[in-house]
């Protein structure tokens, strides 16, 4: 791991570091990490892949938010859209929960975020407000010169009983290794709901890291949806804290796994306070030599009575060669609590195929449709009808 800084860099995770079992560490080494510069030209292939939906747009080129390429101005009333560097500047102290003096990193990688992640998205909703258009940030990562993997700050505040959408989109251009670091932290006033989507992919030659923090009030709702599809290693991490009473969070996650990709996903929910609900769906499909990854803990506190919380996590192996690992964790100090999980992985149901075959429907198009019709279970939940089709369009369906 190399920086442009002359601080000592942290130290990497390695394979003794169960959040970080599976990883490329040969591969995340080769990373390098420095001050955002100039944004870069993006290529025309590169700005055709952005999906379009209507709502305001923020576009983060590689680290560096692009002016002439984002709707920073709007005129949607109770919502303001600013830059990190723009804050930083004027309002520092609004920033200190992404930008903590006082605590360590969880990671290197959350380290080298805070040291050069000075630029990106700073979306704040007000109280009471509701927000019809979703909100979209695009993250686009072009190695080149200098260092080769960007980062990049998205700050969330969502006011008490407001309501909102937003989107987060990675995606990338090249064949030069690198790609890019992203770091989201999120604050649910009491009351507030906020639905928060990221989609994932990247060119394969790319590494993607994404962190998502989320701090949520009392009877707050929190609808985190993942899409993990792209990157020789795209890795999405959630940590989310329940800190009101009665707060829900619901999780839900698809990764899409070709040729030699690793697909890493990392959830911790820790139930803080008293009657407090969450859900994690997550589904793989794996193909060729993939590796999917999920890793996902409930953590239930002194004192959160009333927590209710399940977890599923299901796989599905197109190939001999794909592999699926999957780990449950629970920790209960807490009384009158409901917590269930379940994992499993499996292949095509051949008895399915059969019978979709003995009706007619060639062989390629009823393995399409088994896939899809696992895949859109988590699909289906995007609240967004132009995102969705979108989605489909880059699971590569029509390749599996």
């Amino acid at each position: 791991m190399n920086s442009t800084a002359t601080a000592a860099a942290p130290e990497l995770p390695t394979k003794r570091d169960e959040a970080w079992r599976y990883a490329p560490h040969a591969d995340l080494a080769q990373l390098t990490f420095g001050p955002g510069g100039a944004s870069a030209a993006v290529p025309a292939e590169l700005e055709a892949q952005i999906p379009v939906f209507d709502g305001p747009r923020i576009v983060v080129v590689n680290g560096i938010v692009d002016p002439a390429r984002s709707e920073l101005a709007t005129s949607i009333t109770g919502l303001t859209l600013s830059t990190v560097a723009d804050v930083l500047t004027t309002e520092p102290e609004s920033l200190t929960r992404h930008f903590p003096t006082d605590a360590e990193p969880v990671d290197a990688f959350a380290a080298f975020n805070a040291q050069f992640g000075r630029d990106g998205a700073v979306i704040r909703v007000a109280a009471g407000a509701t927000i019809d258009q979703p909100i979209h940030v695009v993250d686009l990562a072009l190695p080149g010169a200098g260092h080769n993997t960007s980062s990049t700050g998205v700050v969330i505040e969502i006011g008490e009983g407001s309501e909102a959408t937003i989107v987060e989109t990675r995606l990338g251009h090249g064949t030069e290794s690198g790609g890019a670091n992203v770091r989201t932290t999120i604050t649910l006033h009491d009351h507030a709901t906020l639905e928060h989507i990221v989609v994932q992919d990247a060119p394969p030659a790319q590494i993607s890291l994404s962190r998502v923090d989320v701090t949520q009030g009392a009877n707050s709702t929190f609808r985190g949806r993942s899409f993990n599809l792209g990157a020789s290693y795209g890795r999405v991490a959630h940590a989310v804290v329940l800190a009101g009473a009665g707060a829900h969070a619901e999780l839900s996650g698809l990764y899409f796994g070709f040729g030699d990709q690793t697909l890493d996903q990392q959830v911790d929910i820790v139930h803080a306070a008293k009657d407090c609900s969450s859900r994690q769906l997550y589904r793989g499909v794996l193909d060729d030599s993939s590796t999917g990854i999920f890793s996902g803990g409930i953590d239930v506190q002194p004192g959160a009575d009333g927590t209710d919380a399940e977890q599923e996590n299901h796989n599905l192996l197109l190939s001999d060669r794909a592999e699926a690992n999957t780990q449950p964790r629970l920790e209960i100090l807490a009384d009158d609590v409901a917590c269930k999980h379940g994992a499993t992985v499996g292949q095509l149901d051949e008895t399915a195929l059969y019978y979709m075959r003995s009706r007619g429907i060639p062989a390629a198009e009823a393995r399409r449709l088994l896939i899809n019709g696992f895949a859109d279970q988590v699909v289906d939940h995007v609240s967004i009808d132009a995102l969705r089709p979108w989605i489909i369009d880059r699971l590569g369906h029509a390749d599996a």
